[in-house]
């Protein structure tokens, strides 16, 4: 009987544990800043070496902390749509099934849903 109620609290340890993962919520802050929550994105994700920086950045699009918000604003570019967020290309690029940004895998949904909410936000420079 002891081995049962021990087979049985390891089984329920195990199972409680193995999908906690999956019941992740995001929890945005109230207000996404760009120097604090995007940047650091971009940082870690697309500003390496190769990719959105240096002198001849991929997609002529430079994702450095220096310059990256204001190569994001350029107007025309359609990085950042502010009035249809889920149409910027920045999101799209992010959110595309057949060729995710980054190169190196598709970021988390939490990540790409800060960023989106940074853009619904109206992309400020905070």
């Amino acid at each position: 009987m002891k081995l049962l109620t021990i087979a049985f609290a390891i089984t329920i340890i195990c199972f409680s544990c193995k999908y906690d993962h999956l019941d992740a919520v995001c929890t945005p802050p109230a207000t996404v800043s760009f120097s604090q929550d995007i940047q650091p994105i971009f940082k870690q994700n697309c500003s390496t070496s190769g990719c959105h920086s240096g002198t001849y950045p991929s997609a002529n699009l430079n994702l450095e902390s220096s310059v990256a918000y204001a190569q994001l604003s350029r107007k025309g570019k359609g990085y950042l749509d502010t009035l249809t967020p889920q149409y910027s290309v920045l999101f799209a690029s992010m959110n595309s099934v057949s060729n995710p940004m980054p190169k190196s895998g598709r970021l988390s949904d939490c990540t790409v849903e800060l960023v989106l909410k940074w853009i619904t936000e109206k992309a400020k420079n905070n």
